[in-house]
């Protein structure tokens, strides 16, 4: 006889165990679903905190000092708003390697930079730059002015740093001064460069701009490298037009050739240090230095400025014209003459003497 009671017995048993199987699943269920809700959760929180701050968008200059940590960046970012946890910025400098090669600087950051762009600035010395113009035949106490004037330190520290014999010899000048050789160009350097690092930027754009036209030539036509760098620089002052320059350079070449002494005004306002008043005759004849071209002959000692490349090339490669003389006309430009005579009659004409 079949037992109906056992069989009904045993379905319960089945329905128990499905019903159990069933709640097993959806608990199951219910934890996957709790752990992917917190591992969002988490994730939201992270991104946020790794994200840009917010705020104006305008950038801000922040100072990080020499010796700074890890830890003391971190706060100082997070006290100004440019970061949301500061121990995530430094948890995240820990596993990234650069909690310890932070470089020092002024930075410019800005709400909408996040955490990794933050970071990476300061990690990589990605600090602010400013213009640094060196004009045309400024000498080495005008840039250094200059360098005074602009914030980036002591002016009589940059004429110091000029004078160190190291970076004459590191760069191969001849000569017991760098004048002549910081070469006028438009700069970009970060606060806290020192000058002997400024220096040498200047010194390796000067081999670097001068190079095409400095090889071999200064010996061609007979003048070492020193000797054309101090022409240049006097034809950097005396010349104010473009098209003049090889034509000035022509005259001093003549004169040289000829034993004549150059008697160039420039090289005795330099032995002055560029007086306010124009020069008198008293100067011209009694100015005591080695630079005074109207009683040495031959070329200075060295430069008397920083010349521009236009003036280099045009004391490598003067005019073909046979001038002796020039007269300012007050206007900017020359008269050349090749006779004295009609030197004078130019300056009685354009300068009343």
């Amino acid at each position: 006889m079949f037992d109906w009671r056992s069989l009904r017995n045993r379905l319960r048993c089945v329905g128990y165990g499905l019903r159990s199987s069933m709640s097993g699943l959806k608990f199951a269920v219910a934890l996957i679903l709790l752990y992917a809700y917190g591992v969002l959760i988490f994730y939201l929180c992270i991104s946020s905190l790794l994200g840009p701050a917010g705020g104006p968008l305008a950038e801000e200059i922040i100072q990080i000092d020499p010796g700074m940590s890890a830890a003391e960046i971190s706060s100082l970012l997070a006290r100004r708003g440019f970061i949301r946890s500061a121990l995530l910025f430094r948890l995240t400098s820990i596993i990234s390697g650069t909690s310890r090669s932070l470089k020092a600087g002024e930075y410019s950051f800005s709400m909408d930079m996040n955490m990794f762009r933050i970071l990476r600035k300061i990690a990589t010395g990605e600090v602010v730059l400013y213009r640094f113009a060196i004009p045309e035949g400024f000498d080495v106490s005008q840039i250094a002015g200059l360098w005074g004037e602009k914030g980036f330190g002591a002016a009589v520290d940059f004429v110091e740093a000029s004078r160190d014999p190291a970076m004459r010899e590191k760069h191969g000048v001849d000569s017991d001064s760098l004048e002549g050789y910081l070469f006028p160009d438009t700069y970009m350097f970060p606060h806290g460069i020192s000058e002997r690092e400024a220096i040498d930027e200047m010194l390796n754009q000067f081999n670097k701009k001068t190079l095409h036209i400095m090889k071999a030539k200064p010996a061609e036509i007979g003048l070492s490298l020193h000797e054309a760098i101090s022409l240049a620089s006097i034809i950097e002052k005396e010349a104010k037009v473009e098209y003049e320059r090889p034509i000035i350079s022509a005259v001093f070449h003549n004169r040289l050739r000829q034993g004549c002494k150059l008697e160039s005004c420039a090289t005795v306002l330099y032995s002055l240090g560029y007086p306010s008043r124009k020069l008198t005759d008293d100067d011209l004849k009694n100015t005591l230095s080695p630079y005074n071209t109207y009683i040495h002959t031959g070329l200075p000692p060295g430069p008397i400025c920083n010349p521009g490349l236009g003036s280099i090339a045009a004391a490598l490669n003067p005019s073909k014209d046979r001038y002796l003389y020039f007269v300012s006309k007050d206007d900017g430009t020359h008269y050349f003459t090749e006779s004295y005579s009609d030197f004078l009659d130019a300056k009685r004409k354009y300068q009343g003497s």
